[in-house]
């Protein structure tokens, strides 16, 4: 048999209660202090047989008395499963004593421990009747309890050392969350007092301490007076910055980084806010920022920045798989690292479309049925003339083949990318390319000059997995024809949003929703070559449907694609257990032929289920998606897996 432990976030509620309790055999009179909660806290007693012995160990041989536990009189859901966590009874059920002396014993041995959980709940009154029915198979002990009125905070008071006003100002009851009336639970005591303490380092006072804690209990009017005293200590300025741990990366680098000046007040944001800007860097596996442990001279103390870096080169594979479009997957080499200044390059290949059941293209250019090749070298630098701004170099040659086009091209592009907060990013660039594009009813010979503008909102808190926030994307991009059949300049929007919540405060329950829409201007559609039009369906997009195929069709069946495009999505994510999860969904959207979504073509729809697990660079994704308002010749159903949620 194994032996049940009281678990340790309980056990920690009842050794803080200690704070609130008078030492036993001499209750708390009115206006009494509570005796000093490390020298009242004690370990929990054991429980112990008729002879006063430690219960012998579950494998010993001897009789056993097996038994349950009832408790009794209480309404309080939260409050009865304090107590039974907190209880030794409960706790040993699976453990039974030899005796019924020893079960006497051990209900009595629980008593205190259930004395000192309901003090910590805020019920000083409480009456406790345990009584052992020794005559049933299994015997019963029954915990009979009357709770008596809950104390509440009455009156809390916040004083400095020395009487005088505290820097920065008064800090009140509430902000520290201990309001005047609620019940008075000693876990909000001890949580008040870290709470006042991080309010002072917010005031750049990180080496205040709490001198003297002081509660005192009136049993008259039920009621609990609580008084911190606080020594402030100096107020601390940003001093010499160390930085221990670099091999290779440029220190003047890391220290562009830092948020502070010289003498700048203390702020633990400005460290966190470095700590994070200097991991974005992604060239260290470990980076610590932390102030020194003593306060130096007038103050100014000094920082210590550890960093240990990351292995330079790396390489990368990953996979895809969707029933319509086969398999899919890419190969990567990199060096994080290449000039010393964090530089980032990276050499992939993308291989697409590999054995898809009916994703190739249905008419006249549909014989080779190759799949879509891309090789791809990108280059970033971080910190391009201003603190926080990349410059970024990219090269493609690609050969596809999706169900509307076949592309051969060649695509350049230089651009800035700049975090203007921790939320937002702006880019700004230049783009050029020069291809083939052939379609069932004409081939294009494309050259094109673009300047793409791209604004971005992340105000999410999980990239991969996000649980609550908001995130928009704004990319517009005016392309200048200089080289074959398209003479005319038009611009393209995208927008894209979406907004996640957390419906049951715990990850547990998710709702998540998005909204695309993308317009383009200035050239009708047949003036737009094929892979610059918009188009919907896949895993995406718009799920039920093949990809680019949730939208009109040619002669052949093959998608035409649209000057706009209009999507949405919703889900539900459900997590069964920590890594597993199911996610219920439907999505909605297709193109137009006009420059806006105009809604003359009918929505196509789909829906289905999905099935997430849980890892720590993010959750696994498998949708399985039916088409709602299917054409001829679709599937009747799609499979999608890959990494990260769908939005």
């Amino acid at each position: 048999m194994m032996t049940r432990r009281v678990s340790a976030s309980r056990l920690a509620v009842i050794l803080l209660s200690s704070a609130l309790v008078a030492v036993p055999g001499d209750p708390l009179r009115a206006q009494d202090p509570a005796p000093d909660p490390v020298q009242e806290a004690a370990p929990p007693p054991a429980a112990q047989d008729g002879s006063g012995q430690d219960d012998p160990t579950p494998d010993a041989p001897g009789p056993q008395i097996p038994y349950e536990v009832e408790f009794t009189g209480l309404e309080d859901d939260d409050l009865r499963t304090l107590l039974r966590d907190s209880s030794s009874l409960v706790s040993l059920k699976d453990d039974p004593p030899p005796s019924v002396l020893g079960l006497e014993r051990r209900a009595d041995n629980d008593r205190e421990r259930l004395q000192t959980a309901l003090r910590s709940a805020g019920f000083y009154d409480a009456v406790l009747d345990i009584r052992v029915d020794a005559a049933r198979t299994p015997a019963k002990v029954t915990v009979a309890v009357t709770s008596g009125p809950a104390y509440r905070f009455k009156t809390i008071t916040i004083a400095s050392t020395d009487g005088a006003p505290l820097p920065g100002g008064d800090v009140t009851p509430a902000d520290i969350g201990l309001p005047v009336g609620e019940r008075a639970r000693a876990p909000q005591v001890v949580d008040a007092q870290s709470a006042l303490l991080r309010r002072m380092t917010d005031r750049g006072h990180p080496f205040a301490t709490v001198a003297e804690r002081r509660v005192v209990v009136d049993h008259d009017d039920h009621s609990m007076d609580v008084t911190y005293t606080v020594d402030p200590g100096p107020l601390v300025m940003f001093g010499d910055t160390k930085i221990d741990g670099l091999v290779s990366v440029d220190e003047g680098l890391i220290r562009g980084r830092l948020p502070w000046k010289p003498y700048d007040i203390y702020s633990p944001a400005k460290v966190d806010r470095a700590r994070q800007q200097i991991a974005q860097l992604d060239v260290f596996d470990t980076v610590r920022v932390r102030l020194a442990e003593e306060p130096g001279p007038g103050g100014v103390t000094p920082v210590d920045v550890t960093l240990a870096e990351k292995l330079h080169r790396f390489i990368g594979a990953s996979a895809f798989y969707s029933s319509e479009d086969g398999v899919g997957g890419s190969a990567y080499w990199g060096h994080r690292n290449l000039f010393g200044g964090a530089e980032r390059l990276r050499l992939g290949v993308e291989v697409g479309r590999i054995g898809g059941d009916n994703g190739a293209a249905q008419g006249p250019r549909g014989s080779l049925d190759l799949p879509d090749i891309r090789l791809s070298a990108n280059f970033r630098k971080p910190d391009f003339l201003a603190p926080r701004q990349s410059l970024i170099l990219d090269f493609q040659v690609a050969s596809e083949q999706p169900p509307a086009y076949d592309r051969v091209a060649t695509i350049g592009s230089a651009s800035l990318e700049r975090q203007v907060t921790d939320q937002l990013k702006v880019s700004y660039g230049v783009s050029g390319e020069r291809g083939r594009v052939r379609s069932n009813l004409r081939e294009y010979q494309t050259g094109f000059i673009g300047v793409p503008l791209g604004i971005a909102w992340d105000g999410s808190d999980n990239l991969l997995n996000p649980s609550r926030g908001y995130r928009a994307s704004l990319l517009a991009t005016p392309w200048f024809p200089y080289a074959g059949d398209t003479d005319s300049i038009f611009t393209s929007f995208q927008i894209n949003a979406s907004a996640y919540r957390d419906l049951s405060d715990d990850g547990r329950y998710v709702a998540a929703a998005r909204i695309g829409v993308g317009s383009t201007v200035g050239a009708s559609l047949d003036q737009v070559p094929p892979d610059h039009r918009f188009y919907a369906g896949g895993g995406g997009s718009v799920r039920g449907y093949g990809f680019q195929k949730a939208g009109p069709r040619d002669i052949y069946g093959d998608p035409t694609g649209g000057r706009s495009l209009f999507e949405a999505g919703l889900e539900l994510r459900v997590k069964v257990t920590e890594t597993v999860g199911i996610v219920p969904f439907v999505d909605a959207g297709t193109v137009f032929d006009s420059a806006f979504p105009d809604f003359k073509e009918p929505l196509k729809v789909g829906a289905g289920i999905g099935a997430r697990y849980y890892t720590d660079f993010g959750p696994l994704r498998a949708d399985v998606a039916f088409p709602l308002n299917a054409d001829s010749g679709d599937a009747k159903w799609q499979l999608y897996l890959s990494l990260g949620q769908a939005f």
